[in-house]
C-alpha cells in the first residue's frame, strides 16, 4: 500500500480497489503512495476518515491550496493539522487560526499541540490580538518573528530581543532591509542545519551576491555556499570564509571549489560527502598520491583513480592487498596505453576489469580484443 517494496506502479484498478477499502488504515497507508494517481488523491481529499484526507493532501506537492484550508477545518489532531499547514500557500487566516487555538486551549498540552503553536504563530495573518497574544509567550516569539504579516513595528522590536534565536528569526526573514540585517548580532551554532530557505531561489544582483558571501551572518553565508549559480569570484570568498559549515559547503556544491580547499576539508571532514570531495575534478594531484597511502581502503580506492597521481603510485596501487583499489587503479586514465594492453591480459579479475573499463582504451584496441575471441 505505501508503495516502497514495489518497484513499479500497481494497475490502477487495485488503487481504486484500496482507496474503496472499508478500513481506515488501508486507505491512510495508500494516502503515502507517491505513485497514485491525482485523480484518485483528489478524491481521497474527501474520504470520510480526516486522517486518510490529511495525509492524502499532504503527501501530494501540488495539492490545490483552497482544498488544504477547507481540510484544515475538518481535522482535529494536531499531527494532522501540522502536516496541512506545511502545505499552506500563503498565510492561515486569522479565523481559522483562532479556531485551532481554541481546539489547543480546550485540551491537555502536549508535544504535538506545542509544535502546532509555533506553526500556526509563524503563517497565520496576523491581526492585533493574535500578534499580542503570540508575543506574550517566550516559547512564541521567535516563531512569530519569522511571520511575514508581523507589523514592521513588532519587527523592530523583536529585532533587540535578548533572545538569540528570535534576532535569528528575525534576520532571516526576506522582506528585512540588508543595513538593519547588517546591524543585528546574531551568534550561529556552525553544526547547525538550518538554512534561509527563501535565498536559495531569489534571483539575485550582481550587488547582491558579494553582499551575502560577506555577511555578518553565518546562514545567509552557508545558504548562499548552496547555489549551483554561483561565479568563480563569489565561490573564492565563500572558499576563504571563517565557518567550517561554510567552506564544508562549498566543497558539497560547487563544481569549481578551490582544490586547496578540497584538500584541506578532506582531511578533517568524515562524513558521507568526503568521497565526492576526492572525485571532485579540482581535487589536487599531491593531495591524491597521499590519500593513496592512507590506511583506509576506500581512501585509496578514490585515490586510485586520480589522473595525476605518478606512474609508481598507480603500480603500487595495482597490487594493492585490497581488490576494489587495484580494480581502481586499473581505470587510471594515466595508465599508459601499452600497460593498459598488459592489464587486460591479467589473471587477478579485478585488474583485468578495471583495464577494460578505463575510458582511454582505443577502439581499435577493443576491436582486435574482439577479433581474438571470435566475437
Amino acid at each position: 500500500m505505501h508503495g516502497r517494496q514495489v518497484p513499479e506502479p500497481l494497475p490502477r484498478e487495485v488503487y481504486e480497489l484500496l482507496a474503496r477499502d472499508p478500513e481506515p488504515k488501508v486507505r491512510r497507508a495508500l494516502a503515502f503512495n507517491r505513485r497514485l494517481p491525482e485523480d484518485v488523491r483528489a478524491g481521497m481529499l474527501d474520504d470520510r476518515d480526516w486522517r486518510t484526507a490529511a495525509i492524502a493532501a499532504a503527501e501530494w506537492p501540488l495539492a490545490p491550496t483552497g482544498r488544504i484550508g477547507e481540510l484544515l477545518s475538518r481535522v482535529t489532531g494536531a499531527f494532522g493539522r501540522e502536516m496541512l499547514l506545511s502545505h499552506l500557500d500563503g498565510p492561515l487566516p486569522a479565523e481559522s487560526a483562532r479556531a485551532i487555538l481554541a481546539d489547543i486551549d480546550s485540551a491537555a498540552g502536549t508535544a504535538y499541540s506545542e509544535g502546532l503553536l509555533r506553526q500556526v504563530a509563524e503563517v497565520a495573518d496576523l491581526d492585533a490580538d493574535l500578534a499580542d497574544r503570540f508575543l506574550a509567550s517566550s516559547d512564541l516569539r521567535a516563531a512569530v518573528a519569522a511571520n511575514p504579516t508581523l507589523s514592521a513595528e513588532h519587527v523592530a522590536d523583536l529585532a533587540g530581543d535578548p533572545d538569540n534565536d528570535v534576532r535569528a528569526a528575525v534576520v532571516a526573514r526576506c522582506d528585512l532591509d540588508p543595513v538593519s540585517r547588517e546591524s543585528i548580532p546574531v551568534d550561529y551554532d556552525d553544526g547547525s542545519s538550518k538554512i534561509v530557505d527563501w535565498l536559495l531561489t531569489e534571483d539575485l544582483s550582481e550587488q547582491d551576491r558579494p553582499a551575502f558571501a560577506r555577511s555578518r551572518h553565518q546562514i545567509f553565508r552557508k545558504t548562499l555556499a548552496m547555489r549551483p549559480d554561483l561565479p568563480d569570484e563569489i565561490v573564492e570568498i565563500l572558499a576563504g570564509d571563517e565557518s567550517f559549515a561554510v567552506r564544508l559547503f562549498v566543497c558539497e556544491r560547487q563544481p569549481n571549489a578551490p582544490g586547496r580547499l578540497l584538500a584541506r576539508i578532506a582531511e578533517q571532514w568524515t562524513g558521507y560527502s568526503r568521497w565526492d570531495m576526492l572525485a571532485h575534478k579540482n581535487f589536487p594531484a599531491e593531495a591524491a598520491d597521499r590519500l593513496a597511502r592512507s590506511a583506509e581502503v576506500r581512501d585509496r580506492a578514490v585515490a586510485a583513480a586520480h589522473p595525476g597521481l605518478p606512474a609508481s603510485t598507480v603500480e603500487a596501487l595495482l597490487t594493492d592487498d585490497e581488490a576494489t583499489v587495484r580494480g581502481r587503479a586499473a581505470t587510471n586514465p594515466a595508465v599508459p596505453a601499452d600497460r593498459l594492453i598488459e592489464l587486460l591480459g591479467s589473471a587477478d579479475p579485478a585488474v583485468a576489469a578495471g583495464a577494460a573499463a578505463n575510458r582511454l582504451l582505443h577502439v581499435i584496441t577493443m576491436h582486435r580484443l574482439l577479433d581474438q575471441a571470435g566475437l
